[in-house]
């Protein structure tokens, strides 16, 4: 039975380490053309990946930020 390397969960900070080195691998000059289009499309993907995160992150601050709203209407005026 082989072993699988476990995977970790996603994280943007490391996505954004991957799409940083796969644009020094383009600037490199070291790829053939085949492998530099490879390289951006990975990169664009990953650019999507996190830009749908922050736009997830970022409904779920505006959420908190109408519910502490809504509680602080709420209290009671001394």
């Amino acid at each position: 039975m082989s072993r699988r390397k476990r995977e970790e969960p996603w994280r943007y900070e490391a996505a954004i380490a991957e799409v940083e080195t796969l644009i020094a691998q383009i600037e490199s000059g070291e790829l053939d053309l085949a492998e530099v289009v490879e390289r951006f499309q990975q990169a664009a993907q990953t650019l999507k990946t996190c830009a749908d995160f922050l736009e997830q992150k970022r409904q779920q601050v505006e959420i908190i930020i109408e519910q502490l709203g809504q509680e602080e209407e709420d209290l009671p005026e001394s």
